[in-house]
């Protein structure tokens, strides 16, 4: 979602409406004006101060229970969340914290940073205490102190009992940073660049031997770790269970990239609202990328109440906003309102200066004119695209060959790359190896999916995948949502994108299926459908297309400058292929794709960043799109558009940010006469459908009349 249309959505804070805050003298940097503000502002938020006129008010999703031999002690329980405290818990909100959505680029890693050494602290042990207390009491004569409404409104009592003790029994900690593996090492070295020697405690929860003893990790200040690593220590049907990161409670956790949780229903989204903590903050420059949904897994996460509650956000916001009652939107905003700061680059301050200054950046389309040969071949390629596409259209099964259809458009999206990421995948290939696959799944037992622990797919399941890869029916990744690229087979029968899976992984040897949990090691993946990408040589056969030549004109332009560049896009093959030109001239690059584990990618980070004579960095769309900086580039290449823009928006960020010190230059890259032309104004279409401009029923049309108009 484009910042101008979000900016109408969620409104925008106007600087010279808030104070600033002098940083603690442990912060080794100096904070710009409006970066002081939001310091104001979020310490502010967590005390409580910008509630005042909610505090005297109890939350209507709270009871308040009196007991102790004076009725002197309160608890408040949340009859929907079964939650306890003894913090009172106002009408606006319930967990100290907010979302800080600034733009990207603003440094809101710094900011965070200034709060922890602001106020650093461990868990409040008083909540667990009285919550033990009240827990202990619950079955006892004062029962008849108690709402007569609690029997109604909640679990029943030996549960929340239990739940009570549970909580009691956690041990208080620091600080918890959730963050993409990508930013593990950035945030690691961003607090102790930044923070005085000696004034907070890291440790990086990550990797197979990571301890998870409570004891050890509430000793530190800070604790990073990923949203992997999350995913893996949660249990939804046993909460109880849930160890390590679940066994403390923190004194403040922070979700970077938060918009990472925005699939309500998703692992990591319920992990991260598992938590305990008494503070909650949420960084993301992009809080809504698809749809309004997007804030209600913000909200759950931070406790907002009554929003967490599924059934009361649709009923009240999600499904009038979808319907184009204003009701739903004023609703939204008046809840961001009080929990969430974003400003923007086009932001002033009170004298009307922006409150960043950056060197500018300049946008181009670079249209492309296919070769004879390439137009050819593209063409040959519609046309049976579009007989296929047509035949759906005649059966009136269009959105229900939708995978299919992905299919179709990827291909011809990757013809206008090169012709040979085509013939990657072409469909007159040998199935052997899938019969071997077969075989070894038929066969059953625990040689089939690698042990008796797994869960073995039935046969009948395994015949049906095999049958779809032979009739060359792709479908598309369960995590990325996109038709496949450079799909793999797991032992457990389920296909993802390469990079997908293993960007998923929290090692680079093995890891859990996003699909089913199961275990699976890197060696028993099997690549679909073929053993090789290529069906050529493609060294001994090289071609350049078009769009390959005019990148490699403008590369070599930039050689005697010594500036850097970023090429972008969002398919690995298509970076294996450029590989080949850039070696034969000399160009001298490094590679950054999910393949690689934490270590590796800091490691070309570091090289693209110091080494001088490395001059390009190709990245993957899906690896690099989150968080990393890369201001030692000043110029960025977007080889194929995405369906989201921004996508593409959050990749050219990581360059065009605090700490870019030149012009940076930004070229996306469209080849004429073909779908990605006819992208662009699909994308413009998009934006009604996000933005809620269009009803359920009008957003399937409105699906139907784009690919129409991408096979036109």
């Amino acid at each position: 979602m484009p910042d101008s249309e979000l900016d109408n959505i969620v409104g925008l804070i106007e600087s010279f409406e808030l104070a600033e805050m002098t940083p603690p003298d442990t912060l080794q940097c100096e904070l710009r004006p409006y970066q002081k503000q939001a310091l104001h502002w979020m310490v502010h938020v967590e005390k409580g101060s910008c509630l005042e006129e909610a505090a005297t008010t109890l939350h209507p999703c709270w009871d308040a229970y009196h007991f102790g031999d004076k009725r002197d002690h309160v608890i408040y329980l949340n009859a929907f969340s079964g939650d306890a405290t003894t913090e009172f818990p106002s009408t606006l909100q319930m967990a100290r914290g907010g979302i800080l959505a600034d733009a990207m680029g603003l440094g809101k890693t710094i900011m965070t940073i200034a709060l922890l050494l602001a106020h650093t602290d461990k868990g409040d042990s008083s909540t667990s205490s009285a919550c033990q207390a009240f827990g202990e009491c619950i079955n006892t004569s004062h029962m008849r102190n108690l709402s007569p409404n609690y029997a109604k409104r909640s679990t029943n009592i030996s549960d929340t009992n239990k739940l009570l003790k549970f909580k009691a029994s956690l041990i208080g900690g620091g600080n918890l940073i959730i963050c993409p593996m990508t930013l593990l090492g950035q945030w690691k070295a961003e607090i102790e660049t930044h923070a005085k020697p000696g004034s907070l405690t890291i440790y990086v929860h990550y990797g197979q031997s990571r301890p998870k003893d409570a004891k050890f990790l509430a000793q530190h200040d800070v604790v990073l770790t990923t949203y992997g690593v999350l995913s893996s220590e949660f249990s939804a049907e046993n909460s109880e269970e849930n160890g390590g990161l679940y066994s403390v409670r923190w004194f403040r956790i922070v979700l970077d990239e938060a918009h990472t949780i925005k699939s309500s229903k998703s692992q990591v989204s319920m992990a991260a609202a598992a938590l305990a903590a008494d503070r909650r903050w949420c960084l993301t420059g992009t809080p809504i990328q698809n749809n309004l949904e997007d804030i209600y897994s913000l909200l759950r996460f931070l406790r907002i109440e009554p929003w967490g509650n599924w059934g009361l956000w649709h009923k009240l916001i999600q499904k009038p906003y979808e319907e184009g009652d204003e009701r739903g939107l004023k609703l939204v905003q008046s809840i961001l309102r009080s929990i969430m700061l974003r400003r923007t680059k086009s932001s002033t301050d009170k004298e009307g200066r922006p409150i960043l200054v950056l060197p500018p950046a300049d946008i181009q389309v670079i249209y492309c004119e296919m070769t004879a040969a390439e137009k050819d071949f593209y063409e040959a390629l519609f046309k049976r695209s579009k007989v296929k596409f047509d035949q759906f259209v005649e059966q009136g099964r269009v959105l229900h060959n939708y995978a299919s259809i992905l299919e179709l458009l990827l291909r011809l999206r990757q013809c206008c790359d090169h012709p040979f990421l085509v013939m990657s995948r072409g469909d007159t290939q040998e199935f052997s190896d899938l019969n071997k696959l077969a075989k070894r799944f038929l066969r059953g037992g625990k040689d089939a999916v690698g042990g008796e622990a797994n869960v073995v797919p039935s046969k009948e399941y395994i015949k049906e995948v095999v049958k779809e890869m032979q009739k060359g029916e792709e479908g598309e990744c369960p995590i990325c949502l996109e038709a496949f690229e450079d799909a793999v087979l797991t032992p457990c029968a389920h296909r993802l994108c390469r990079e997908c899976l293993l960007s998923s992984w929290r090692s680079a040897i093995a890891g859990l299926c996003p699909v089913c949990r199961n275990i699976i090691n890197r060696q028993d993946l099997i690549t679909a459908p073929t053993e090789s990408r290529f069906q050529i040589d493609i060294e001994k056969n090289w071609v350049e297309s078009s769009k390959v030549s005019i990148l490699l004109q403008e590369l070599e332009n930039l050689r005697t400058s010594g500036s850097k560049s970023i090429v972008f896009s969002q398919w690995t093959a298509f970076l294996d292929l450029l590989q080949i030109p850039l070696s034969r001239r000399n160009l001298t690059f490094v590679r950054l794709d999910g393949t690689l584990n934490q270590n590796q990618r800091e490691k070309v980070i570091t090289q693209f960043t110091e080494d001088h004579d490395i001059l390009v960095l190709l990245i993957s769309l899906k690896a690099g799109g989150v968080g990393i900086n890369l201001t030692a580039a000043c110029n960025a290449f977007i080889l194929d558009p995405w369906w989201n823009p921004a996508v593409e928006e959050q990749a050219v960020m990581r360059i065009h940010r605090i700490g870019q010190t030149k012009t940076v230059s930004i070229k996306r890259f469209i080849v004429k006469g073909t779908v990605e032309e006819r992208m662009e104004a699909v994308q413009a279409r998009k934006q009604r459908m996000i933005s809620g401009a269009l009803t359920d029923q009008e957003v399937r049309t409105a699906r139907l009349e784009e690919l129409k108009m991408l096979f036109t």
